[in-house]
């Protein structure tokens, strides 16, 4: 058994897996101020509430993108199991040839997606996110990580908006039943329904134009389901895509 741990902006997400089988999935809330007694306790609580039995875990990997984060959450972890996590890095074997200007700092989950897609999907191969950010990869053939894109993830740029005017409410994104909106809600959130749908097709338009080839298109994140029927490109969902890469890493490089 693995416990696999994705140390977000706004969320934690807890993985169990059995081989390539996600059994439980849970999340906390990203506290960055929290030391590593105060997300062991969360920890026990939460995966105590799941049932699950510790005693037989063979390893931790952990993924992180707050930075003042990963030890406490870590150490957490090697208290809970007793195993000492695998942190990600570029400098694990990944699967993956990184041709970028800075592979060590392309960010751990993204790592952890284009894994999961080189070795699951095929290539090449556009994965989406749909996080507090929304991040995009490109995988070429024969697992080449050729870079991709970030943007403000849909509920960043819902929030921000109704931050920033007076007469726009925080609203619950959720699938649009026809394009035009009719009122303010509507309108805001078609806008980033459907926005973030044109963006994603358009994107995959002009990759697929500039590698001269059929691209295969992934999406993943909670948003992802609600944005795909506003789509226009055959897009495969796989909810799982970062705890199946994080396995994956972890099988890889346990030996080494």
């Amino acid at each position: 058994m693995l416990l696999a741990v994705d140390i977000g902006n706004t969320n934690i997400c807890i993985g169990i897996l059995e081989g390539d089988i996600v059994r439980f999935t849970t999340r906390m809330v990203t506290r960055p101020r929290c030391t590593a007694d105060e997300y062991t306790a969360e920890l026990k609580f939460l995966l105590r509430r799941l049932q699950a039995d510790l005693s037989h875990t063979e390893g931790v990997i952990v993924c992180s993108v707050v930075p003042a984060l990963t030890r406490p959450l870590a150490e957490a972890c090697h208290r809970l199991t007793g195993c000492d996590p695998m942190l990600v890095s570029v400098n694990l074997d990944t699967g993956l040839s990184m041709d970028v200007d800075e592979p060590e700092r392309v960010g751990q989950d993204r790592i952890a997606d284009a894994a999961a897609a080189a070795a699951h999907y095929p290539l090449p191969c556009m994965t989406v996110d749909m996080g507090t950010a929304t991040t995009y990869n490109v995988i070429g053939r024969g697992g080449v990580f050729l870079g991709g894109f970030i943007v403000p993830g849909v509920q960043t740029s819902l929030r921000a908006i109704s931050a920033g005017t007076a007469q726009l409410p925080p609203i619950a994104p959720e699938t649009p039943g026809k394009l035009i909106g009719k009122n303010t809600v509507a309108c805001l959130n078609n806008g980033a329904m459907f926005g973030t749908a044109a963006m994603l097709d358009g994107l995959a338009d002009r990759v697929e134009r500039e590698l001269g080839q059929p691209l295969t298109v992934v999406a993943t994140g909670g948003l992802a389901p609600y944005i795909m029927p506003c789509c226009k490109r055959e897009i495969h969902y796989d909810a799982d895509l970062l705890f199946h890469g994080l396995a994956l890493l972890y099988r890889k490089n346990k030996r080494r």
